[in-house]
């Protein structure tokens, strides 16, 4: 098992950097690592984990992740065709310094606000036409002051734009106990391989290795969630994936997600989407 701690790569003094990922998968081990990192999500989409949130990204999705913040981007479908193709374009900083000195201007101060909710993760879902889109996808050819001048503009537009939205409801310092991120990477890896098949208590536990009692104080010490609803959440994650992108009957999408039984499967959706899965379909396809 690799270090969850990730090294953001460095090769001077620069304040922030620029990372193009372009290939037919994100990096897909739940992560953290000290920079504060700004995504622009181009192509692909999947599941996106953000501390103990469980939810979908899409393309035109703009990130913004705390410090240790534990996250990952699973990409659905899996594979190396062109169509398949994931892009990001990605800014990492940390914010020592601009909290010690740019934060004495004035002009700035509004900022704190954005930096405090980055703890928790923050998306702002864009549309293919928004013009802050072009100059991101420019970033990376721009020169370090433009670039650092649209650091913070972004900044300044996400902490205006009533439309972005907190992720987790738990915020993360760096860890004491690494081995605690790498039995949660454990976990999330084994859960978003199965959760299409019936997965007990006493299996996920020995994934941990924690006897069933130990691992679900773990889990709900470092999730604020059950084991049995994060499951849920993945597996309505997914279903609602496949209402949006295939003609399948309900009941076989169901069943593609580990539930045998319509009636469970309708009232987890409910309560984890807030409709039913019929009512989503309209929703959706409206």
């Amino acid at each position: 098992m690799k270090p969850l701690l990730f090294r953001v790569p460095s090769v001077d003094q620069r304040s922030f950097r620029i990372q193009v990922d372009d290939g037919s998968a994100f990096y897909a081990q739940l992560h953290f690592h000290p920079e504060v990192q700004l995504t622009l999500i181009e192509r692909g989409e999947g599941t996106l984990i953000v501390g103990d949130r469980i939810d979908h990204f899409q393309p035109y999705d703009v990130l913004l992740l705390g410090s240790n913040l534990p996250h990952v981007l699973r990409s659905i479908p899996p594979g190396g065709q062109e169509q398949d193709r994931v892009t990001s374009t990605n800014l990492f900083f940390l914010t020592e310094a601009i909290e010690q000195h740019w934060m004495q201007f004035p002009e700035v101060m509004h900022l704190q606000q954005l930096l405090h909710e980055a703890k928790y993760g923050v998306r702002l879902r864009c549309q293919e036409d928004n013009a802050l889109l072009e100059e991101f996808r420019k970033l990376p050819q721009q020169r370090p002051f433009h670039q650092f001048l649209f650091l913070l503009k972004i900044l300044d537009k996400l902490v205006n734009d009533e439309a972005r939205e907190i992720l987790s409801r738990t915020s993360y310092g760096r860890p004491s106990r690494p081995n605690d991120h790498f039995r949660l990477e454990r976990v999330f890896s084994f859960l978003l391989q199965n959760y299409a098949s019936p997965i007990a208590l006493e299996d996920v536990a020995n994934v941990a290795n924690l006897t069933p009692g130990a691992f679900c104080r773990f889990f709900r010490q470092h999730t604020r969630k059950t084991f049995s609803h994060l499951l849920n959440e993945i597996r309505i994650e997914n279903a609602c994936r496949l209402l949006r992108e295939s003609n399948e009957p309900m009941s076989q999408i169901a069943e593609s997600c580990g539930y045998t039984n319509m009636s469970n499967f309708n009232r987890q959706f409910k309560q984890i989407v807030g409709m039913p899965p019929s009512q989503y379909v309209r929703t959706y396809r409206m």
